[in-house]
């Protein structure tokens, strides 16, 4: 049997431009014929059929088309070779001559490797298991990032911040010690804040602001759950998050945390996110939070929302480490199928949940309160959610108490 033999990209009928090479040469005569006129000169040397040519345009475009007609009519290794004798582009020889020769593309330089993992002889994951991400994680966070709003809640011990999410239209998921007070009586006011973030250049968004209705909250401290339904109708730019995974949370699964920490603008905790204990009950991980925190719905790569997050933990065991800690996804389902309230969606990213005696269809946006620019929010006297469920404890700004 004769072994076959590769076909050097130079000499393809296509331009191949999923090959580091091509791309590499295409770089090249854009850099080294930068106008119309350059580029018509070189090609007119190589016998390339220019009839089908637009010269007058972006030179990027331009070289992707003489290129691409170059390999149909078998012309490219020509053309390289004309542009190997212009003495005017003498400082791109060296390439040239690689590009033309049995291994044209470039190796990657050998990176310094770390001891984790089992090495392989060329690269290798370092962890326990990948910790790529495609794309369309980024894409979902936004989305799901959209839901999570800013409370700001005042009851007869103070005013505290914390987090929470949209799970129906206009019903926002957060913690029972974030609504109620230590004997159990529930906020006289809560004010969310969606859009408490920075935009791609560091600027402060437009604040989507909304009062809740104190009159609608209802949760148990048992699982440390409570909803809250605001005044009017949420933007139908933030879609509620979906309440059952696709697949059970696990241990060694990494977690996504969309928070307001210390009632700052909305961050993502997404490093050293790895969960490191689950019951029926609680599911526990690294992912960072602070006070201001809880009420923050803890996610899944899919952005599915796998725990409510609530507090954090010490030490259990000499050499243990702290750890944060929210409720598993299932006990907050249950509980509020016990009130009535349906959860109804599977799958992953956002979707509704349609509270009981509520029309599962999203009603038609209404006009909100005013939005307003925040620049800072962290006002004279304000103090922060702590984690400990049933009790609180504040952090204090600017002297309040």
């Amino acid at each position: 049997m004769v072994a076959r033999t590769e076909i050097h990209f130079l000499d393809e009928s296509t331009f191949d431009f999923g090959k580091p090479e091509a791309v590499e040469l295409y770089e090249l005569f854009v850099r080294a014929y930068p106008s119309p006129q350059t580029a018509e000169m070189i090609l007119a040397t190589s016998g390339i059929d220019r009839g089908h040519l637009v010269l007058h345009q972006p030179i990027r475009s331009l070289w992707l088309s003489a290129l691409e007609s170059a390999a149909r009519s078998g012309k490219t290794r020509t053309l390289v070779k004309r542009a190997r004798a212009d003495g005017s582009v003498a400082a791109y020889f060296r390439d040239l001559d690689r590009l033309m020769g049995p291994t044209p593309s470039l190796h990657e330089a050998t990176p310094y490797t770390a001891s984790h993992g089992q090495w392989n002889g060329r690269e290798l994951v370092t962890g326990a298991q990948e910790s790529f991400l495609e794309m369309s994680f980024f894409r979902g966070a936004l989305r799901a990032a959209a839901s999570v709003a800013r409370l700001t809640v005042s009851k007869r011990t103070g005013t505290f911040y914390g987090s929470g999410f949209l799970i129906a239209p206009s019903t926002l998921l957060t913690n029972h010690h974030v609504l109620y007070d230590e004997d159990g009586l529930p906020a006289h006011r809560v004010d969310a804040w969606f859009n408490y973030e920075l935009d791609e250049s560091g600027a402060p968004r437009q604040v989507e602001f909304y009062e809740g209705e104190t009159a609608s909250i209802q949760g148990d401290a048992t699982y440390d759950w409570a909803i809250l339904k605001t005044r009017t109708p949420v933007s139908a730019g933030a879609p509620p998050l979906r309440l059952r995974p696709s697949r059970p949370v696990a241990e060694g699964d990494f977690v996504y945390i969309i928070q307001h920490p210390e009632g700052r603008t909305k961050k993502i905790g997404m490093h050293h996110n790895q969960v490191v204990r689950v019951t029926p009950d609680i599911v526990q991980y690294l992912t960072d939070t602070l006070p201001g925190s809880s009420g923050a719905p803890v996610c899944n790569e899919r952005w599915e929302v796998v725990a409510l997050h609530c507090r954090g933990v010490a030490p259990e065991s000499p050499g243990e480490g702290a750890k944060n800690e929210g409720v598993h996804i299932d006990r907050v389902i249950q509980a509020l199928r016990e009130r009535g309230i349906e959860v109804g969606y599977t799958g992953g990213g956002t979707g509704e949940t349609t509270p009981a005696g509520e029309a599962s269809q999203r009603p038609e946006p209404k006009a909100t309160s005013p939005s307003v620019q925040i620049a800072h929010a962290v006002g004279k006297g304000t103090a922060i959610v702590d984690f400990h469920v049933g009790s609180h404890s504040t952090l204090n700004f600017g002297g309040g108490k």
